[in-house]
């Protein structure tokens, strides 16, 4: 059996290190913000001067919806489609316990996907109706992945490396954004964003961006619910203030 020379099996090696190590080029975070209002619709001056007249009436303590969406990005294949799960749910509502035992909230609940009849904020607003909520949390999300290789991604040419040299990297950017709403008048109380960002590093065929992705969404969620009873707090303060 031929071997092959040491000098060319380094010349090979040297030669997939500088193709496989393209780096990084950094995920869009404009293009992720933008998805939160990827609806455009037709504003008239009627429109608002109306907004413009709504008044906050919202009860102290008062009962909260939480609603998850879900949506696709057929347009934006940088984007990635959230799966929200129950624990996601559970995580929020964990943080808004000490907010409701401070007095703030009656009672918090998630509202479930088919409790919507449609997909506009009026039919969301109006399941909230039904359901006697006060104040609707509504929770968008989305995620992007950058996958690429690094310099030990060179060990790929020797076949087996590929399964134990971690030459590649995931790196994902998960971002969330929490809109608060009066049910009664649609009145905007505040908007809470948060984002959680992680790299996972392994070899090429066992690394799962999927993973990568949910590890960020769990650093984006543990923000998000700080932040969020902040924010509830604030509200609660300056709704004091005028009264």
């Amino acid at each position: 059996m031929r071997t092959v020379p040491l000098r060319i099996l380094l010349l090979l090696l040297l030669s997939v290190t500088v193709s496989a190590c393209t780096g990084p080029r950094g995920l869009n975070r404009q293009l992720l913000q933008e998805s939160f209002h990827d609806h455009p619709e037709v504003v008239t001056d009627r429109d608002v001067v109306s907004t413009m007249a709504l008044q906050a009436q919202l009860p102290s303590p008062y009962r909260l919806a939480v609603f998850f969406k879900h949506e696709d990005f057929p347009s934006r294949p940088a984007l990635q489609r959230v799966d929200w799960v129950s624990a996601d749910a559970d995580r929020v509502q964990r943080a808004l316990a000490p907010v409701q035992e401070e007095g703030i909230l009656q009672e918090s609940f998630r509202l479930a996907n088919s409790t919507v009849q449609g997909t506009t904020f009026r039919d969301i607003r109006l399941a909230a109706a039904r359901y006697h909520a006060d104040a609707l949390l509504i929770i968008d999300g989305a995620s992007a992945v950058e996958r690429y290789n690094n310099g030990h991604a060179a060990w790929y040419a020797t076949g087996i490396g590929a399964y134990f040299a971690h030459g590649t990297e995931s790196h994902a950017l998960f971002m969330m954004e929490g809109t608060l709403w009066d049910v009664r008048t649609g009145y905007l109380y505040g908007t809470q964003t948060a984002e959680g960002e992680t790299t996972l590093v392994g070899p090429a065929p066992s690394l799962e961006d999927r993973t990568a992705v949910a590890e960020a969404k769990d650093v984006a969620i543990e923000r998000f619910g700080k932040e969020l009873a902040d924010m509830l707090r604030e509200l609660r303060e300056r709704q004091k203030a005028i009264q």
